[in-house]
């Protein structure tokens, strides 16, 4: 099982070296409406007035949430498996001293225990074929009464393709399973250079493993474009075909 896992790592590593200039590309242009218009405000409403926190970004990518937190006035630590998003996020300007970037893994992560007051997992755990090693070490680095931010592709109604409009019922022999979902990403017309895998698992698998990392789930909300949106927008409306993303806010007792 072991192999198993190193196998699965290496090529999910693999993989977002080989998007990392096509992510850079689509977050820095705003080409990706999903984050502009729907759950980065999503997030930042979860997340609230961030001055004078101290910040873990897991799973920064680019960086443009640690950016956005540093200039708000929080003091931020953005990690990421992915050593060119990484240099990416290093070399791009950001408010001097209030944003500093690190290659590592969300599952041994470098900081020494109760360092932050809130951890933020933006689009992160769709990406971890297990995230209970990650839980248990957002746990740590969190000081007591801190807050896990938590926006994943939603695991009760997220199928293949839903970006463009697929709609499928999930039957319970898959829902109540691991899954992963095999895919290029294609964001405004532009199609990433390699495969990804989505992981998704059950509503009560997300809701144990925070029990068991010493979380209490203070909040949950499914992020959904407004009725105007979707009157107004045929994007949307095409776009988003069923419910796509689910948010948790959890407290660490």
């Amino acid at each position: 099982m072991e192999d198993t896992a190193q196998a699965i790592a290496n090529l999910t590593q693999e993989r977002w070296e080989a998007n990392a200039e096509y992510w850079v590309k689509v977050i820095r242009e705003r080409r990706d409406r999903y984050r502009t218009e729907l759950t980065d405000a999503a997030v930042l409403d979860a997340i609230g007035p961030a001055g004078g926190l101290r910040v873990l970004d897991a799973g920064c990518g680019e960086g443009y949430l640690s950016r956005t937190l540093a200039a708000a006035g929080a003091d931020v630590d953005g990690i990421d498996a992915c050593q060119s998003l990484v240099d990416a996020a290093a070399s791009y300007p950001s408010p001097e001293g209030t944003a500093r970037f690190t290659y590592a893994s969300v599952d041994d992560l470098p900081f020494e225990d109760d360092t932050f007051d809130l951890v933020v997992c933006n689009h992160l755990f769709s990406h971890l074929p297990d995230p209970t090693d990650a839980l248990r070490e957002i746990a740590r680095v969190l000081k007591s009464g801190g807050r896990l931010i938590l926006l994943t592709l939603h695991p009760c109604f997220y199928v293949e393709h839903a970006e463009r409009g697929a709609s499928a019922s999930i039957p319970a022999s898959q829902y109540f399973t691991s899954r992963g979902i095999e895919q290029r990403f294609l964001v405004d017309g532009l199609e990433s250079p390699s495969m990804v895998t989505s992981w998704l698992r059950p509503l009560e698998f997300y809701a144990g493993t925070l029990r068991d990392s010493g979380f209490v789930i203070a909040d949950l909300r499914e992020p959904h474009p407004s009725e105007e949106q979707m009157r107004d927008d045929p994007w949307w409306r095409r776009g988003f075909p069923t419910a796509i993303f689910i948010l948790l806010i959890a407290e660490l007792r």
